[in-house]
């Protein structure tokens, strides 16, 4: 997908329609960058996304994140092994 993303190439997969959104909105910026994520962050995007919809609620992450967020992940750390 950040393959997809980097080029101007049209691209006729499943996710076409995103790759093409992504890169009419990258010629906006003056810079981007595109880079590869662990799972486990996805993970917490997945988290702010869902509860951030459930809620109804516009969410600025400046210097921080929303209470909630941080409940889960302490909870997912004490439920990981050492």
């Amino acid at each position: 997908i950040i393959k997809k993303c980097q080029t101007q190439n049209p691209d006729k997969s499943q996710i076409g329609a995103h790759v093409h959104d992504i890169q009419q909105l990258k010629d906006s910026f003056q810079s981007i960058v595109f880079n590869h994520t662990l799972r486990s962050t996805n993970g917490l995007a997945h988290i702010l996304a869902t509860e951030t919809l459930k809620r109804s609620e516009t969410v600025y992450m400046v210097g921080g994140v929303p209470v909630y967020t941080e409940r889960v992940v302490e909870a997912e750390w004490e439920r990981e092994p050492d």
